[in-house]
C-alpha cells in the first residue's frame, strides 16, 4: 500500500511539472516579442561619403630589374576646364529621378569640398539650396538636427529628399553636433545630410547625359570624381573631373553643374 502511495505522488508531480514547462514555452515568445518591438523608422537611407580630399598616395618605386615599358601612346586630347555651368533642363531632372530609384546602378559618386574654407561653410551654401541634417541610427532616419544650435527635432517630409544621404564620418566641423546625436540615440547614431530629391535628381541626369557625351557606358564605370565650389552669391557649384572605369583606368569628364540653376529647373 506505502508503494502504491508513493507511485501516486511521483505521478501527480510529474504531472504538475509538465504543465509548468508547456505554460514557460507558451509565455516566453510572447515576452522576447514585446522586448524587441521598435518604432517603425521615419525613412532609410543609402549613405554617400563625403568628405575633405585625401592627400596623393606616393607612386610605388618600380623593382631593380624591370623590361623597358612599352612605347608611350600619344597624348589624347583632353576637354578643357569647364569655365560656365552646364545648364540642366526639366528632361535630365526626369531622368535623374528615375536612377535615383534603381539602387546601386549608377556610379559612385565622390565629391569633396575643399574649396571652401570651412565644413560649416559649405554646409550653410547647401542648407540654403534646401539640405536638411539629420540623425541616423542604423540607416533609419530617427530625427533631425539644426545646424546652428543642435537643437534635435522631428523629422518629416522623407519624400521631398533623395535617398542618397551625404556621411561626413570623421569631419571635425560635425564632432558637436555628433556628440549631441550620440548622447541622444546612442553610439551608433551618426549625423548626415539629405539634400532635395529634386536637386539630386538633376545631378544624376546631367551627369548621365554627360557620360553619355563621352562615348561611355555607366555600367562600365566604377567611380565619378569633382569637388564642391563656392559659386557667387553664396551659391554652389559641382566641378566633376573625371570617371574611373571598372578595369582601373581613367575618363575625362571635365564638366561644371551649377546647383541653383539644378534646383531652378526642378522647381
Amino acid at each position: 500500500m506505502n508503494r502504491g502511495l508513493r507511485l501516486a505522488c511521483s505521478l501527480a508531480v510529474a504531472a504538475w511539472c509538465a504543465v509548468f514547462l508547456a505554460g514557460a514555452v507558451v509565455t516566453l515568445p510572447e515576452l522576447s516579442t514585446e522586448l524587441h518591438t521598435e518604432r517603425p523608422p521615419l525613412a532609410r537611407v543609402r549613405p554617400v561619403l563625403e568628405r575633405p580630399k585625401p592627400p596623393l598616395a606616393e607612386e610605388a618605386p618600380r623593382p631593380a630589374e624591370e623590361e623597358p615599358p612599352p612605347a608611350a601612346e600619344p597624348p589624347r586630347a583632353e576637354p578643357a576646364l569647364a569655365a560656365e555651368p552646364r545648364p540642366v533642363g526639366r528632361a535630365e531632372v526626369v531622368r535623374g529621378a528615375a536612377l535615383l530609384d534603381s539602387g546601386g546602378s549608377f556610379p559612385v559618386l565622390s565629391f569633396d569640398y575643399d574649396a571652401f574654407p570651412s565644413f560649416r561653410s559649405y554646409a550653410r551654401a547647401m542648407v540654403r539650396l534646401g539640405a536638411r541634417f539629420v540623425i541616423v541610427h542604423r540607416r533609419a532616419i530617427v530625427g533631425s538636427l539644426d545646424l546652428e544650435t543642435g537643437a534635435i527635432g522631428e523629422f518629416s517630409g522623407a519624400a521631398r529628399f533623395s535617398p542618397r544621404a551625404r556621411d561626413y564620418t570623421g569631419e571635425p566641423g560635425l564632432d558637436a553636433l555628433a556628440r549631441v546625436a550620440r548622447e541622444r540615440f546612442g553610439e551608433r547614431a551618426v549625423v548626415m545630410m539629405l539634400v532635395p530629391r529634386s536637386l539630386d535628381a538633376g545631378i544624376f541626369g546631367g551627369l548621365a547625359q554627360v557620360i553619355e557625351e563621352r562615348g561611355q557606358r555607366r555600367d562600365a564605370l566604377r567611380e565619378i570624381r569633382g569637388r564642391y565650389e563656392r559659386a557667387a552669391g553664396g551659391g554652389v557649384h559641382l566641378r566633376v573631373d573625371a570617371a574611373l572605369r571598372r578595369d582601373g583606368s581613367s575618363v575625362p569628364i571635365q564638366t561644371l553643374f551649377d546647383l541653383g540653376q539644378i534646383a531652378g529647373a526642378s522647381a
